[in-house]
């Protein structure tokens, strides 16, 4: 047996590698964006020389129009209340008749931590604690910040920030109230719409700045205060902070409003349309602490660190639930019974944790809200990426989620961490609105795609239209010359009976023959002429079978009944095995069978593994029927375009053998019922019907088959089949 050797391709599958750099990108450009921002929106203190003697900062040489920040050396004076601030009138007066520290450093927990340079003085006149007082219905507790600056005699007015503050804060310059920031100074239903930047003008007087900046908060509230390092600015500089942070919150509120309508308008086109409800709702909770935290929605200190710690809690629920929509569609599609129980039990443990706080608002002025806020916001980013890396990586949306992901985790963390920013444009505000951007283009970006495609489509189908008119008229021509074709088929049909009854009568003839000869004859017929009638109607009787098999299993293909079982097979294995059996067949004869099939290719393809192999059983079979002595029957299969993508690849297989050849003018008939050529001999076992079947069954495997011939040399059956692997 003779074999030849094929590569076979091996193809290897997609791999998630770019997802995940794409992601290591997103989280590079955030990690950017922090850092530039860190470099050019942070308060940084001064180089100011202070002058412990007079209590006072000196910047009577600052004249170059720079901001000034104070972030040390603050005097503080606990318990100072609004009513007996002017009963002194400068420092010295506050430093000799009250208790108060010096050397205060200005940080993010107020007045809880006023800094390691600390040191009390008086504090046998008052001691250092706060000593709560009523006002208006509520206990509240108050301390003041002090400091004194001696500026040029050119400068009249400047202009303080206070940064990030949390209370109400009162401030005097001079010995008068020049203003007031924060928090609202009581309780109201509708909180107060501000621009989100509170300066004050402070006025110059005998080239001195003496400012007290008093904090009047509820008793049981921590790190009330300055919460950034206070600043004082030119008029020009007053002018682009106060326009900074209004500008920030309209770009935000546009951006998000256009978010919300647009997916409003567009979330019937969504898999999952619960996404778009999630994200509208993480939308306008993030947004809305944006406007509470920065003050641009005023409220009183311990109703503002509710609504902050609900909006937040609120957010991390949100966007899970948004990110797990995201799946829906591919778990269907997957057939995992799905219920959302993780979100369910995220959610019902982020209602637990604002339940607390509702029942009692004093445990929000404890660790327990940072705490809680800081665990909650990591078991939400272990759960996305388990969700989103271990489960569902190939999901369509996996991209989009884990970017989603990695947003808004900096987002939460950049929330519970304070920072001492420039502007009133706070960082995690800044992240969220670059990834409501990014999420923006990407959606505006895919339904632009969308609509080309749909474009595309539509002259696609005006094209198709047009084709099946032409096609419609095409099939009317066809169905009067079907009709025409089913006139002469009838004919085709009694010529059909008429071939059947007289290849059966020859048989039947020849038995009935043999058969009264044995009855007649009686002892009179020696044993050899015996033994040759019976062998001839066994023979005879083996042609009617094999005529009457052949018209049943065309009968059974024909018939609406009959299924043709599918599965993937070896071509090579199989041709391997009829090698085998019909070279043991041919072991006494002077016939040959040369078999050439690759060793490093199965030849996978889907098919009904009896009927192809009645292929070229009856291929082979004819071969060797119609084949001289000494013959070589080759039987060949390979694969064409092994590089290509699988649809484009074909597997072949041939039968040739060097007999007596079919006249050319006789093979476009044999493939048609009872037709043998009129070569073929008196001889050759043969009812006309094999390669009638093997023309049926190739059909039915969407395979082609054809035939190549010259009379007296050879014949090449040749198949072409589809492989599935």
């Amino acid at each position: 047996m003779e074999r030849k050797k094929r590569n076979k391709t091996i193809k290897v599958g997609e791999s998630h590698l770019v997802q995940l750099l794409f992601s290591i990108l997103f989280v590079a450009i955030f990690l950017l964006v922090m850092y530039v921002y860190s470099l050019f929106n942070v308060r940084e203190r001064t180089n100011l020389n202070y002058n412990a003697e007079q209590l006072s900062f000196d910047a009577e040489e600052k004249v170059d129009k720079s901001t000034m920040y104070i972030n040390d050396e603050w005097l503080f004076f606990p318990n100072l209340r609004l009513e007996n601030v002017r009963s002194y009138k400068s420092l010295v007066d506050y430093t000799i008749s009250l208790p108060y520290a010096s050397g205060v450093t200005v940080n993010s927990d107020g007045w809880d931590d006023l800094g390691n340079d600390l040191e009390w003085h008086n504090s046998e006149k008052g001691g250092t604690g706060f000593i709560p007082f009523m006002n208006g219905g509520m206990r509240m507790v108050s301390g003041a910040y002090m400091t004194n600056i001696k500026v040029n005699h050119t400068i009249n007015t400047l202009y303080l920030d206070l940064g990030k503050v949390k209370g109400h804060a009162y401030i005097f310059c001079n010995g008068y109230l020049v203003g007031n920031t924060g928090d609202s100074s009581s309780f109201k239903f509708f909180p107060d719409y501000t621009g989100g930047y509170s300066s004050t003008a402070v006025q110059n007087k005998n080239n001195s700045i003496q400012l007290i900046i008093l904090f009047y908060s509820n008793e049981m509230s921590t790190g009330c205060g300055l919460n950034s390092t206070p600043a004082l600015y030119y008029e020009s500089t007053n002018e682009i902070m106060s326009s900074v942070p209004s500008a920030f919150i309209a770009v935000l509120a546009v951006v998000t409003v256009f978010a919300v309508v647009g997916g409003f308008l567009l979330r019937k086109t969504l898999s999952d349309p619960r996404s778009y409800y999630f994200f509208a709702l993480l939308s306008l909770s993030l947004f809305f602490y944006t406007l509470i935290n920065g003050n641009f929605l005023r409220l009183a200190t311990p109703y503002k660190e509710l609504e902050e710690y609900v909006h937040i809690i609120s957010a991390n629920i949100f966007s899970y639930w948004f990110i797990s929509t995201l799946f829906t569609k591919y778990k269907a599609e997957h057939q995992i019974k799905y219920f959302n129980l993780d979100s369910i039990i995220l959610t019902c443990g982020g209602i637990m944790m604002m339940a607390l706080a509702l029942l009692d608002s004093r445990l929000l002025s404890t660790s327990f809200k940072t705490t809680t806020l800081i665990l909650f916001v990591i078991l939400l980013t272990i759960m996305n990426f388990i969700k989103i890396i271990g489960l569902y990586l190939s999901a369509p949306n996996s991209t989009l989620a884990l970017c989603a992901s990695i947003s808004l985790t900096f987002i939460f963390f950049h929330i519970i961490l304070a920072n001492n920013q420039m502007a009133n444009c706070p960082l995690y505000g800044v992240c969220y609105l670059i990834a409501i951007l990014a999420l923006v283009i990407y959606f505006v970006q895919r339904y632009i795609t969308q609509y080309s495609e749909l474009i595309h489509s539509s002259e696609h189908l005006r094209t198709i239209v047009e084709e099946k008119t032409a096609h419609i008229s095409m099939i009317n021509r066809d169905l009067y010359n079907t009709n025409k074709r089913l006139l002469e088929n009838e004919e085709a049909r009694k010529n059909v009976m008429s071939n059947v009854s007289h290849d059966l009568r020859t048989p039947i003839t020849a038995i009935r023959g043999y058969s009264e000869l044995l009855l007649q004859s009686g002892s009179g017929l020696s044993e050899d002429q015996r033994t040759v009638y019976l062998q001839n109607i066994v023979k005879r009787s083996q042609q009617m079978e094999r005529i009457v098999s052949d018209i049943v299993e065309i009968s059974k293909m024909e018939s609406s009944g009959f299924s043709f079982e599918f599965m993937d097979i070896s071509i090579n294995e199989l041709l391997d095995e009829l090698y085998m059996l019909y070279t043991s067949d041919l072991r006494n004869s002077d016939k040959k069978i040369v078999l050439d099939i690759p060793d490093d290719d199965l030849l996978i393809t889907k098919a009904d593994p009896k009927r192809i192999s009645r292929v070229f059983e009856n291929l082979i079979s004819n071969a060797i029927n119609y084949s001289k002595d000494e013959a070589i029957i080759e039987i060949k299969a390979w694969r064409e375009g092994a590089d290509q993508p699988l649809p484009e690849q074909r597997i072949h297989v041939t039968v040739k053998d060097n007999g007596i050849g079919i006249p050319p003018e006789e093979i476009s008939h044999i493939f048609d019922r009872f037709y043998r050529a009129k070569n073929s001999g008196q001889n050759i076992k043969g009812t006309g019907l094999g390669l009638s079947i093997v023309k049926m069954i190739v059909d039915k495997h969407d395979a082609e088959i054809s035939v190549k011939s010259v009379l007296g040399e050879y014949t090449i059956f040749h198949v072409i089949l589809k492989p599935t692997y």
